[in-house]
């Protein structure tokens, strides 16, 4: 499919994998889509200096690329900053519209057919295909053209800052900034009885607005502070709404100027807030932030997983007011046809970006993109569809010949590379596991498939694969395809090894391989049913200086003693990855990679576990951020893992102590081993290295069906069974 992506400041319509409409989201052919004469134009214009430049205008970048250099050496950081100026690119759009073509699971409410409006930067790109959340899409009235509901997402926004104003009939309102969004809530304070002022540095929007039967001025033409004491007698204006952009904070000191006493300021553009307080002290004024489209803008149990707000206690939440702005454009009680000043083809799309960046008196307010079929046209591409298809197919299929370890046919034959396709190119995938599977011998990537197409094709570019995949589906239907990374979110790592494992691929899933032990029965059972690889991302067992440290302690007889501290650092307030959900905690999402490393140098069942997590606060200790564990085995070891997230970076991030039969090993952070006791045992690598490397060529080999340390399946069941364990431990469960 096409969509507008921009590159250094400069837009162009490109090739991408169409979306899918995964569980909760809604796929819809776009029709029409608006750019927006702030955001996008100021993203435009701004462009992204290099990653090294952004690094170092940046305290916290810098400390961040100290620690990569001090883990992964000079390469390792010059890696990441190059992943990262290869992100440089971004998908533009958060107003559109169209018909949906299917839905997923758990949408029941919007059947195919539906003419529907999108909001969400991220979701209602300008593209001709695009995957919403269900809180984001609102129907549109039968009698309403779709390129006027295009302009929904604008018209929410623009609602929700009068609906902070509390304004009422027969009051009156300035409104300062007379854009496209500020244009739009000086019809709806209009629509809602009061009388408008309107203000703006650009004469001919200022006009614009006089044309609707409103007062406007220009700030050339008409001083603010004589004007609004004029039109009110003195009063001055019952609200003010900033629906300008600016630096500094002239705007809302302004505002306050313009406000009688006990009136209210509400910000809804992008302002400085440098206020002057004796002019807010002695009006006694409210100082309001209206945020975007409404209630549950940037909660992500709202947008993303689709819990709505009881509308007993929150009246009006994004969907409702994308609804009734909806509402006001069926009545006439609002237009936005006369803003409509240029409309272009999508594959003009940059034309349009020109004509956004324009300046003097010709520069458009509304400008839309129009898509071919979006008012019902041909079928998406198959990939959409989620049939076989489309943008590689190349690469050979090959036969099933040599058994491994884990009783699993090699698909490979000595001569062929293990074709691999990624599902999920977060971050992690990007900077750690794709470099390792460049450097690794025998693999080729065939394949990117993530939630955003655009993450999907310049992750392909980047690292050579021969294009992107619109899914997990297309990659199981590639034969060329081999082996399924999958690096997604934790909720979704069982169903999409399943999924994998059934359709006759390898695996190898990021930690952890799944979030409830009900499911990890069935994988391991598909694996072995399928007799395929299944491999989990418990990397630090293939570090040279854990293969090193297990080599020492089989020589030793008798229990050993172990103490593991982790400074796991802190995560910010509403990380992914501590929602029990989404992320599953940082015991079950991180602590399973400590669990196997004691399981797997110690050599012995684990058999109890007693925690003991620090009270929670709700600010710097999280429940489950912070813990001791005292973990018991079978051959009659003990392991304290202590585990914080309360310590400084600086601290290197893990310690391990090991004590057996009057010998010591220190493994340090993965760059020493020191062991006392055992002369000539000691290794410093020299750098950091916690197995990543070690862990693709044990796969690889394991495919090729020649001797390999690739974990096994009984290996991973009691490495996720102990972690289960441990959870419940340290949550108070027995």
């Amino acid at each position: 499919m096409k969509q507008v992506i921009l590159r250094e400041g400069k837009a162009v319509v490109e090739e991408v994998p169409a979306p899918s409409a995964g569980p909760g989201r809604v796929l819809v052919r776009t029709g029409f889509s608006v750019l927006s004469a702030g955001t996008e134009r100021a993203a435009m214009l701004s462009g992204d200096p290099p990653a090294i430049w952004r690094s170092a205008a940046d305290p916290s970048r810098v400390r961040r690329a100290f620690e990569i250099l001090r883990e992964e050496g000079p390469s390792g950081l010059l890696e990441r900053l190059r992943e990262r100026d290869a992100e440089g690119a971004s998908a533009p759009g958060y107003a559109a519209s169209g018909i949906v073509h299917g839905v997923g699971p758990g949408v029941s409410d919007l059947p195919p057919g539906t003419r529907v409006a999108c909001a969400g930067a991220g979701y209602a790109c300008h593209s001709e295909w695009i995957s919403v959340p269900r809180n984001l899409v609102v129907a549109v009235p039968a009698e309403m053209a779709l390129e006027e509901a295009a302009f929904t997402t604008l018209g929410a926004i623009a609602l929700q800052g009068v609906r902070r104003s509390g304004i009422q009939i027969g009051e009156v309102a300035v409104v300062l900034g007379l854009g496209l969004i500020g244009n739009l809530g000086a019809r709806i304070l209009r629509a809602a009885g009061a009388r408008v002022l309107g203000f703006d540095i650009d004469p001919a929007r200022a006009a614009r607005v006089r044309s609707l039967g409103m007062e406007a001025f220009s700030l050339a033409s008409g001083d603010p502070l004589e004007e609004v004491p004029r039109a009110t007698a003195g009063l001055l204006a019952d609200a003010v709404l900033v629906y300008a952009a600016s630096k500094g904070p002239e705007a809302v000191n302004l505002a306050m100027r313009l406000c009688r006493k006990k009136g209210k300021v509400v910000i809804v553009g992008d302002v400085g807030l440098e206020i002057d307080r004796r002019l807010m002290y002695e009006k006694e004024l409210d100082l309001l932030i209206s945020t975007s489209y409404g209630p549950g803008r940037y909660d992500p149990l709202y947008e993303e997983r689709g819990i709505d707000y009881p509308a007993p206690y929150v009246r009006w939440t994004e969907n409702r007011n994308m609804a009734a702005f909806l509402g006001l454009l069926r009545d006439g009680r609002v237009e936005v046809r006369p803003l409509i000043d240029l409309t272009f083809p999508l594959d003009d799309a940059a034309a349009a970006y020109e004509a956004l960046g324009r300046e003097g008196p010709d520069r458009p307010l509304g400008i839309v993109l129009r898509y071919a079929g979006g008012a019902g046209g041909p079928e998406p591409p198959a990939a959409a569809a989620g049939s076989p298809g489309g943008a590689r197919r190349a690469g050979r299929d090959a036969a099933p010949r040599a058994a491994c370890g884990q009783m699993i046919e090699a698909l490979l034959g000595q001569r062929d590379d293990i074709g691999v396709g990624v599902c999920g190119a977060g971050a992690f995938v990007k900077s750690v596991h794709l470099p390792a599977l460049r450097r690794a011998s025998g693999f080729a990537l065939r394949a990117v498939a993530t939630a955003s197409p655009l993450n999907a094709r310049e992750t392909a570019r980047r690292w050579g694969a021969p294009g992107a995949a619109a899914g997990l589906q297309e990659i199981l239907d590639d034969p060329a395809c081999h082996l399924v990374l999958i690096g997604t979110r934790h909720n979704l790592h069982a169903a999409q090894a399943g999924a994998a494992l059934r359709r006759g691929k390898h695996v190898f899933v990021e930690k952890p391989l799944c979030l409830e032990e009900g499911e990890l029965g069935p994988l391991l059972e598909a694996a072995r049913a399928a007799r395929r690889l299944l491999a989990v991302g418990f990397n630090r067992r293939y570090s040279p200086l854990a293969v090193r440290a297990r080599e020492v302690l089989s020589r030793r007889s008798g229990p050993s003693l172990a103490i593991y501290r982790v400074n796991a650092g802190a995560l910010p307030p509403g990380h992914w990855a501590r929602d029990p959900v989404e992320g599953g905690g940082r015991v079950l999402g991180e602590c399973c990679h400590f669990a196997d490393l004691l399981l797997f140098l110690l050599r012995e069942p684990l058999v109890g576990v007693e925690a003991r997590a620090l009270p929670s606060d709700g600010v710097s200790v999280v429940s489950g951020d912070s813990f001791a564990a005292l973990l018991e085995f079978g051959g009659g070891s003990r392991a304290v893992l202590a585990y914080t997230g309360l310590g400084d970076p600086a601290l290197p991030k893990e310690r391990l102590e090991i004590f057996r039969q009057g010998t010591a090993l220190v493994l340090d952070d993965f760059r020493t081993l020191a062991v006392f006791g055992a002369p000539g045992e000691s290794l410093d690598l020299g750098r950091h290295d916690k197995g990543i490397a070690g862990q693709w060529e044990a796969i690889g080999r394991a495919l090729r069906g020649a001797p390999s340390a690739v974990i096994t399946l009984d290996e991973i069941e009691a490495t996720m069974r102990a972690t289960f364990r441990l959870d419940r431990a340290v949550r108070g469960e027995r």
